[in-house]
Parts: C-alpha cells; sequence; structure tokens
C-alpha cells in the first residue's frame, strides 16, 4: 500500500500520483503530487531530520 498524505478538497487521505521531491523557499524538503481522487494539488512537508555524528 503506498503511502497516504492529507488532501484539503477532499478532508481524508489520499494516495499520490505523479509525486515529485521539491525544495521550497526556506530549503525544507517537500513533496508535491495530485490527489488520485479529486486531482488537487497536494503539498506535503518531510522531515529535515539530519544523521547525528
Amino acid at each position: 500500500m503506498a503511502e497516504q498524505y492529507y488532501c484539503v478538497k477532499c478532508r481524508t487521505k489520499q494516495e499520490l500520483k505523479d509525486a515529485q521531491q521539491v525544495t521550497m523557499k526556506n530549503g525544507k524538503p517537500a513533496l508535491k503530487g495530485q490527489c488520485s481522487v479529486c486531482g488537487t494539488t497536494v503539498n506535503a512537508i518531510m522531515s529535515t531530520k539530519k544523521p547525528q555524528a
């Protein structure tokens, strides 16, 4: 089962299609794609955890 992300329009978690990793203006990674049900653009902010030395 693929990961699911919250769609604001559907108000539920849905799978993304055409998902791609992007970097926001502040340098944090995000995932951008289309909701598989309604087609709305979904942006999910990803973790920036760095490995500790």
